[in-house]
């Protein structure tokens, strides 16, 4: 009985130890299982990506093409380039007006054209529809910037600037010489004495769209200034300069005779000479020709130099920068009087006595008397000048 029993005992422990390596054995393999279906996984998605970023450099690039016009547009739209925009700014502000077909399609070209930081703020025509390189052209060119173009030209008194201003601005000249009394707007210095006269500088301006009096007006006197300082000329000084400048530009006809008559002007101001010039006595008595008569030489008026000794109170007219560099810089001689012989050719001569001025005043007589429908009377006296 007792070896039936210890066999019996033997068998099942065995069975045991049978069952639970077969458990092991089971566990064992659905680990690795487990971990060989993970590894698998990590490689299937590895080589799905790569698979798929493959494909992608073999499909054509739609998604990420910059969409562009083909042409050189059609219709016209203003565009506003302002100052210190940046090409991405330019882009977008060309893309809202419809002028290229995506933003980016102009920084492109930007980017790659050097001429580009050359393009000037303002506004500019262009066509809708435009290829980005094209669009960039026209910005480069001058010629489609709309602009508001006045020349004044030397010589002239302010009320015929404020009648330039008036028509480029489209403002009335009233409202232009209402503008000119708002000196501080404008940046008349104080030396000026709120007298704008000599003060707005002759050239060619450009302005854009919009352009008020106020605007014209600053841009000459700052360019005013901007010429004095050029030419070394102390605040203190500028209008004394500005006024012997508009003489020169009143007398002068010709560049070689500017520095010239500065230098009279000089001479004779040293001298306590009466500067006997017709041009300051047309500034109050703006009659036809270039001549004075008696009774406008006898005017009480402080402009009148061939009653007062000095200069006038103020400029005569608009200075171009050749005469304020002969008020600067007058060429060095004794001359105390000129007189244009030449009303055509503007042939001017010397002289550093009366006498000799009177032999060419009778040459500028002889010239009237010859060419008498071009000069107009009265004829100019030996003393002129």
């Amino acid at each position: 009985m007792t070896d039936l029993f210890e066999a019996e005992s033997t068998t099942t422990t065995s069975l045991d130890m049978r069952r639970l390596q077969r458990k092991q054995r089971r566990a064992t393999r659905r680990k690795w299982t487990l971990i060989a279906s993970a590894f698998g996984l990590v490689i299937f998605a590895i080589g799905a990506n790569i698979a798929w970023n493959f494909a992608q450099t073999l499909s054509p690039a739609e998604s990420t093409e910059i969409a562009d016009y083909d042409g050189a547009g059609q219709g016209v739209v203003q565009v506003v380039i302002n100052p210190g925009d940046t090409g991405t700014d330019m882009a977008q502000a060309l893309f809202d007006a419809g002028v290229v077909a995506s933003p980016q399609a102009f920084v492109r070209e930007w980017n790659t054209d050097s001429a580009s930081s050359g393009i000037v703020p303002g506004y500019y025509f262009m066509h809708k529809e435009m290829k980005a390189s094209f669009a960039l052209q026209s910005l480069l060119d001058p010629d489609n910037r709309d602009l508001r173009t006045i020349t004044v030209p030397e010589g002239l008194r302010v009320e015929a600037y404020y009648e330039k201003i008036a028509a480029l601005t489209e403002y009335s000249k009233a409202d232009v010489e209402e503008a000119a009394k708002n000196t501080t707007a404008i940046g008349l210095p104080e030396e000026a004495e709120g007298n704008l006269e000599g003060w707005l500088f002759p050239s060619t301006y450009e302005f854009n769209p919009g352009v008020t009096p106020t605007d014209v007006l600053s841009k000459m006197v700052q360019t005013t200034i901007q010429e004095l300082d050029n030419q070394g000329v102390a605040p203190e000084d500028r209008e004394r300069i500005l006024t012997v400048a508009s003489l020169v530009e009143r007398e002068a006809k010709l560049d070689e005779d500017r520095p010239k008559i500065a230098e009279v002007v000089y001479n004779r101001l040293d001298k306590d000479m009466k500067l006997e010039f017709d041009s300051t006595v047309k500034y109050v008595s703006p009659t036809k020709g270039v001549f004075t008569s008696d009774e406008e030489r006898d005017s009480d008026s402080p402009y009148n130099t061939y009653k007062f000794t000095g200069l006038p109170p103020g400029p005569i007219a608009g200075p171009g920068a050749a005469s304020i560099a002969a008020a600067v810089n007058p060429e060095p001689s004794d001359n105390l009087f000129f007189v244009t012989v030449n009303l055509n050719s503007g042939e001017t001569a010397y002289a550093t006595t009366f006498e000799e001025h009177q032999k060419n005043v009778k040459i500028l007589q002889k010239w009237v008397q010859e060419n008498a429908e071009e000069s107009a009377s009265p004829s100019p006296e030996p003393d002129a000048n």
